[in-house]
């Protein structure tokens, strides 16, 4: 028998996608839900441009598997980032030669569809504000504490750029050591530089006292092993680990006086141990700020997995619509 019933229309999706240091995250949205995702890796011994081959092909299977329609298309991408343009303008050294891809061309020439690209901190601060922790807020700070430290900044409903697209971004590259060492991104004493993963390991081996601390056996240095190394009372990781908290705390003093936020929204996988980190900023705060702990809420992001590729969905829609 052959069945004369109209097929169900298309069901449209955005599919964006959230370039982290150490997983790039690709989601699915469509009718305000997100309906899919799937992960791969970040691999620096691949160019820009193979990785997109991989997260093309990873796109068409999700599409292809629902049968949808594609709409649209968002990067959300761990650099300096024009908005208007789409274009990246600076280099990330786990996504090399992206600042030499044309996304725009891309996504037209292997889907046909418009495309929005954004910092991540900034996306991802969007994506808290529409759909997360600063909801009904228009005065945001987001920080994420991970591989480096990302900023966002929400001013008056806006998301703050500024003329070269470093507005808000750089609370990780501000300086908070002047005799530190030269960060990876040229500056000296960073506050990635003083207190992020990829500078934990350096910081440890240069500590006194590490040949005696269990931190030495380890294979990885890494925050999750040094919350559980501290909590086991080792004298170094209890030691290194009151710096970082000293060093995150500073800077959202900093972030806090430059912006004056209604409320400081972390995110980040070190946000695990939030009820270590953030009684201790409040306190620093209540001690160095010109404001206190009350004045400006300190919350967890509710979107901790999600929330670049929501922020870039609500991006592409104000870009395009």
């Amino acid at each position: 028998m052959i069945d004369h019933q109209p097929q169900a229309a298309m069901k449209d999706v955005f599919i964006g996608i959230d370039f982290g240091g150490t997983r790039i995250k690709i989601g699915l949205i469509a009718g305000g839900q997100l309906i899919a995702d799937a992960n791969l890796e970040a691999d620096a011994a691949l160019t820009f441009e193979q990785r997109l081959t991989d997260i093309g092909l990873e796109m068409s299977r999700l599409v292809f598997a629902g049968s949808y329609r594609l709409t649209g298309i968002g990067f959300a991408f761990p650099g300096i980032v024009n908005f208007h343009t789409g274009r990246i303008l600076s280099k990330y050294v786990k996504y090399p030669g992206a600042e030499n891809v044309d996304l725009n061309r891309w996504a037209q020439a292997n889907f046909g569809v418009p495309v929005a690209v954004e910092n991540d901190a900034r996306a991802a601060l969007v994506g808290e504000w529409k759909h997360g922790a600063g909801r009904g807020s228009s005065d945001l700070v987001l920080v994420t504490l991970g591989t480096g430290v990302g900023t966002g900044v929400l001013v008056n409903g806006a998301p703050l750029r500024g003329k070269n697209f470093i507005g808000g971004n750089l609370g990780g590259h501000s300086t908070i050591n002047a005799d530190g060492v030269i960060c990876n991104c040229g500056n000296i004493g960073c506050v990635e530089s003083e207190s992020s993963t990829w500078a934990l390991a350096r910081i440890a081996a240069a500590s006194p006292g590490f040949s005696e601390s269990r931190l030495a056996a380890l294979d990885l240095i890494d925050f999750k092993n040094l919350f559980e190394l501290a909590e086991q009372e080792d004298a170094l990781a209890v030691s290194l680990l009151d710096r970082c908290l000293r060093v995150w705390s500073l800077c959202v003093i900093n972030l806090v006086h430059a912006y004056d936020p209604e409320k400081v929204i972390f995110g980040g996988g070190i946000m695990k141990s939030s009820q270590v980190i953030l009684p201790y900023i409040r306190q620093m705060l209540d001690k160095h700020a010109w404001v206190s702990a009350a004045d400006v809420e300190l919350v967890v992001a509710a979107q901790p997995e999600h929330a670049g590729i929501w922020g870039i969905y609500e991006l592409f829609k104000q870009k395009n619509h």
